[in-house]
């Protein structure tokens, strides 16, 4: 006896028309198939994938600002560095010895990210399971801020964010272990010891992380673990891992961390708080903002597993403390608790892997709108098109113009010659990109109040010159240049370059040559 074909529920059982559509090999019941199915297979096609869009990313952009400063400052290895810990600085060092001063520099971080996100992959799964696994590595790798600052750019959150990703697969393997589990528990202290000591080593803000593991610790059942000699070893191991910022601090009179401990001032600030708050919504992109919150509120009212509140336990100072801070100081910027919100995306996977097929078309519709808005702004990164469409309105992405073609223009005044003068820019952030555009061949400084880094370092190249030449914006200099004490009233630039991208100039450098100014500007 034949029964009729009921139409359908998206099961075996529909019409020709519906088995058919259900067969395809990008619909909804195929896709919940094979994630159920592979989901190891699914999430390694994912990271690959966008690791590749990544690196198209970063083949394509010029340097902004950050990764200008940050290749200048690494070109000297240090201890540390007066705005972070080294680690970062270190990779764009070496990535820069291999690679040279070109976009490659950013091959490592688009490597990192890609092992951050299977090491998420790899915590959610023992957690949570494959399904969620999938769907957590997913939309990690959808959120703006992920996606492309700490996935592609030369900052210290894409070391922070590997080397915290592994610590917390180190230690739910330590807190909660699976049968075939082997090995000696004091082994896995000391490589978890070893991870938290890598991450304080590319951002202070580890600290965070480590503040809600050791509370996750004491108050649950695990406090148990700090009668052994675990814990402890895994201190140890962690501050020796992170002598090299100690030591350089005490020799800079601490230098870096009241840098840190000092940005912002006491003030009540409503609206440096909203600000916050929304520049978090942004920073991770509101279609996927919204369910992690939903995800970490229904984490804190339902039963709240032990592997919940661990999640909770690693995400929570971070983002409670960076937030809330912008209130009282008035100050904040919406990355700094990102690294708390990475350990969110093993909830929101759990939370959508009760819904399969709902959770894969949104995740469809939030990839196609994702990948658009990537490549609109690529586009307009690329080519400067927002500054020609609308001169009038400041352009976010002028920080990305190439400042190289000032190295031809000063190579007549003997930069790169042994008796040539020095290079300054009028702050940190000008400096930084003439470090990018002619550090390799001559010594650069920053002038003003504020040095960061240049004030710090010591380059050897900067013994016996007087003479400088100032390398200025035009609108810097309107702005900055004649409040220097040190320069004559009225020095007149010998050259004015514009600069910008896709051939229209956006910017003109003002070449302004001084003698007799190092000794008051260091």
């Amino acid at each position: 006896m034949v029964t009729p074909a009921r139409p359908g529920n998206g099961k075996a059982g529909g019409s020709a028309v519906e088995r058919q559509q259900s067969a395809h090999p990008f619909s909804v019941e195929t896709l919940s198939e094979k994630l159920t199915a592979s989901p190891r297979r699914i999430a390694f096609a994912i990271v690959l994938a966008f690791t590749l869009v990544r690196l198209t990313w970063a083949y394509a952009l010029g340097f902004g600002i950050d990764e200008s400063y940050t290749i200048g400052q690494s070109r000297l290895l240090a201890l540390s560095y007066f705005d972070h810990p080294p680690l970062h600085y270190w990779i764009a060092h070496a990535a820069g010895v291999l690679f040279g001063w070109s976009w490659a520099v950013r091959i490592p971080t688009v490597l990192l990210f890609a092992a951050t996100s299977w090491s998420i992959f790899c915590l959610t799964e023992r957690l949570f399971g494959g399904v969620a696994a999938v769907f957590s590595v997913l939309f990690l790798n959808l959120s703006l801020f992920f996606l492309v600052s700490a996935g592609a750019w030369i900052v210290p959150d894409g070391p922070l964010l590997f080397f915290l990703a592994c610590d917390a697969q180190v230690m739910a393997r330590i807190l909660f272990p699976r049968p075939g589990d082997e090995g000696p528990a004091i082994i896995w202290w000391i490589l978890a010891g070893g991870l938290f000591g890598l991450a304080g080593l590319a951002k202070y803000s580890a600290l965070f992380t480590l503040a809600g593991l050791v509370f996750f610790v004491i108050a649950t059942r695990h406090r148990r673990q700090l009668s052994t000699a675990g814990p402890y070893v895994a201190c140890l191991v962690g501050l020796v891992v992170i002598l090299p910022v100690l030591v350089w601090n005490v020799q800079h009179d601490w230098a870096s961390l009241r840098f840190q401990a000092g940005r912002g001032s006491p003030q009540f600030s409503p609206w440096a708080f909203a600000r916050m708050v929304l520049g978090q919504i942004v920073w991770l992109g509101p279609w996927i903002a919204f369910p992690l919150m939903g995800a970490a509120l229904h984490a804190l009212r339902k039963g709240r597993t032990e592997k919940e509140l661990f999640c909770l336990a690693l995400a929570v100072p971070a983002i409670g403390y960076t937030t809330l801070q912008a209130l009282w100081s008035g100050s904040g910027l919406p990355h700094w608790p990102m690294p708390g919100w990475l350990f969110i995306f093993p909830l929101l996977g759990a939370r959508m892997s009760h819904r399969v097929r709902p959770c894969i078309r949104y995740a469809i519709a939030t990839s196609v709108l994702t990948l658009a808005l990537l490549a609109v702004a690529a586009v307009f990164g690329a080519s400067g098109a927002l500054h020609r469409l609308a001169s009038s309105l400041h352009d976010p992405t002028e920080d990305l113009v190439d400042w190289s073609p000032v190295a031809k223009v000063l190579t007549p005044l003997k930069i790169g010659m042994p008796d040539g003068p020095a290079v300054a820019g009028l702050d940190w952030a000008e400096a930084g990109k003439l470090d990018l555009a002619v550090g390799d061949i001559a010594p650069v400084i920053a002038l003003g109040r504020d040095k960061r880094g240049f004030g710090t370092r010591s380059d050897p190249r900067l013994a016996g010159r007087q003479g400088l030449v100032i390398v200025a914006s035009e609108n810097a200099w309107a702005k900055k240049g004649k409040a220097l004490s040190c320069l004559p009233q009225d020095p007149q630039p010998i050259a004015r370059l514009p600069v910008g991208r896709a051939g229209q100039a956006e910017l003109t450098l003002l070449v302004i040559p001084v003698e007799g100014c190092m000794g008051t500007t260091q």
